[in-house]
């Protein structure tokens, strides 16, 4: 890798990774319910899952990639409907009430990996447009290591930034007995959960 195909991969995916889809979504709601801590773990699943398919693009097994997409279809369209229920659930509410059960760090973590790695978008960007960037078949292990670790940096700044407006938010709406913030982060989910039933490759 040269510094202008570093600086054009950074500069590429801070775009990708900045458009609004379900990754972004679910991580609002996220924050919004339970906070920045929440959203670190979340974060860390979706660079893992990045990261997934940044090792099938690197080691030629983009095939393996596109076999995983058909068969976390049936995944995202089940997590979806899911996101869909807990969303009304959360508009519906007629209160805020305190949460009996915050998840664990380690379901905030597989959530955030989860949504990532059944999101087509994201087997297109490392399979089909990554090598615009950077010639696959040269690249070497350094090589990769500094791709994943720029992965590492581009989701943590722009998803960092998504939760940190995510939280103020969730602070300015925790008025009227908490639901502006229900209905907010109800809405956040409801936009996850019909984003990954609906989209297609």
């Amino acid at each position: 890798m040269t510094v202008q195909s570093s600086i054009a991969f950074v500069l590429a995916m801070s775009l990708f990774v900045a458009s609004p889809g379900p990754g972004a979504l679910g991580l609002v709601a996220e924050t919004m319910k339970y906070g920045l801590k929440s959203a670190v773990f979340y974060i860390m699943g979706m660079i893992l899952g990045d990261l997934v398919y940044l090792s099938f693009a690197v080691f030629g097994l983009a095939a393996v990639a596109s076999v995983m997409g058909e068969a976390f279809m049936y995944i995202r369209i089940a997590g979806g409907i899911y996101l869909l229920y807990l969303g009304i659930k959360l508009i519906l509410a007629k209160e805020s009430k305190p949460e009996k059960t915050v998840p664990s760090k380690k379901g905030r973590f597989l959530g955030g990996f989860f949504i990532t790695i059944t999101n087509p978008k994201v087997i297109i960007f490392y399979c089909g447009f990554l090598p615009n960037f950077m010639d696959l078949t040269r690249l070497t292990l350094t090589d990769a290591m500094v791709t994943a670790v720029l992965v590492a940096f581009v989701i943590s700044a722009v998803m960092g930034s998504y939760a940190v407006v995510a939280h103020r938010t969730g602070k300015f709406l925790t008025g009227r007995g908490g639901l502006n913030l229900n209905r907010a982060a109800g809405a956040a989910l409801i936009g996850t959960g019909s984003f990954l039933i609906f989209k297609r490759p």
